[in-house]
């Protein structure tokens, strides 16, 4: 892992989409109706709970809606309650499409529209893509300014220990995480990058000379 320079504001941010639901297997759009976990989530999720054991969280911040809630229970059991709700980190609503498949829809010439143009072409009922994105960079610009600005520098920055970066956990989705990095990673785009159920990004903001840069580091 890279590590800053000395006094320079950072903060890693490890993004996670939640863990596998009944609509996840059958491939169906999911954004705002609230479906728990499967079962066996809980095993699959295993291998991340023990990669984030010895990690403490400056803060932790999760969708409100019940697989993001179940997810954190499971990966930082004895970190979760203090994790922070917010339903700025809710999935994309897909009005008329939640629930359905591609398979069910392919013929729709309206979807054929929203599938060629995703970020121009809204779907019957559901949210623009532009309201989509500003809640996710309202998110980002009040929950991590303080860090990058200042007001909430760990002490051990303060004393110019590189080797201590704030740490911020983010349980949400798998169409805010696409956004995230296409907003903030020089080489993404939203479709180039879909992380699976229970898959962990983490993305390094540094704040230098006024200009923001993320880069994504090893975890």
């Amino acid at each position: 892992m890279s590590t800053p320079q000395n006094n320079i504001p950072s903060v890693d941010v490890y993004l996670v989409r939640h863990g596998l639901t009944i609509w996840n297997q059958q491939r169906r759009y999911l954004g705002h109706t609230d479906l728990p976990l499967l079962p066996k989530a809980k095993e699959e999720l295993a291998g991340l709970r023990t990669s984030l054991r010895h990690i403490q969280f400056e803060q932790i911040y999760g969708s409100d809606l019940i697989r993001c809630i179940e997810t954190l229970d499971i990966i930082v059991p004895e970190q979760a309650h203090r994790a922070v709700l917010d339903a700025r980190l809710r999935e994309y609503h897909f009005g008329e499409y939640e629930g359905q498949t591609y398979e069910m829809l392919q013929h729709d010439p309206k979807y054929r529209q929203w599938i060629d143009n995703p970020l121009g072409v809204t779907p019957p009922g559901a949210e623009t893509f532009s309201h989509f994105s500003e809640r996710i960079e309202k998110f980002v610009e009040e929950r991590m300014g303080p860090y990058l600005y200042g007001s909430r520098r760990s002490n051990d920055q303060d004393r110019g220990d590189d080797n201590e970066v704030p740490k911020m956990l983010v349980v949400t989705h798998g169409g805010v995480i696409r956004q995230w990095t296409a907003k903030w990673l020089a080489e993404a785009e939203f479709n180039s990058f879909m992380p699976r159920p229970g898959e962990c990004l983490v993305l390094r903001f540094t704040l230098s000379g006024g200009e923001l840069s993320v880069q994504k580091i090893d975890n």
